[in-house]
C-alpha cells in the first residue's frame, strides 16, 4: 500500500498500481508515480529536490517526503489505518 499525506488530505493506492498523483501542498504541487511495485516524488517546488533524489521507494516502512510542501508517501503492511487492505481496495 501507498499512503500519502498532506495538509489537504490522505491517499491510499495499491502499490501495484500505475498512477501518477498530484498533491497540493503550501509551495505547490507535488508530483508521485507509482509504477512496477514502487512509488516515488517526481517533481516538487522545494529548492533542495531531496525527495526526488531520493528515489523510489518499495519496502514496508520505506518513506520520502518533501517536508517544505508538506507532503510525505510511505509504504504500508497489506493494511492501512482505517482496516482496508489490497484486496478490499
Amino acid at each position: 500500500m501507498v499512503n500519502l499525506r498532506a495538509e489537504n488530505g490522505r491517499w491510499v493506492f495499491p502499490l501495484d498500481a500505475s498512477e501518477t498523483v498530484v498533491v497540493s501542498g503550501p509551495l505547490g504541487d507535488t508530483v508521485i508515480e507509482i509504477r512496477d511495485n514502487s512509488a516515488r516524488v517526481v517533481s516538487s517546488p522545494c529548492v533542495d529536490q531531496t525527495c526526488v533524489v531520493m528515489g523510489a521507494v518499495r519496502l514496508t516502512g520505506q518513506w520520502s517526503a518533501c517536508l517544505p510542501n508538506r507532503v510525505m508517501l510511505y509504504v504500508s503492511a497489506g493494511r492501512n489505518e482505517d482496516g482496508v487492505d489490497a484486496t478490499a481496495w
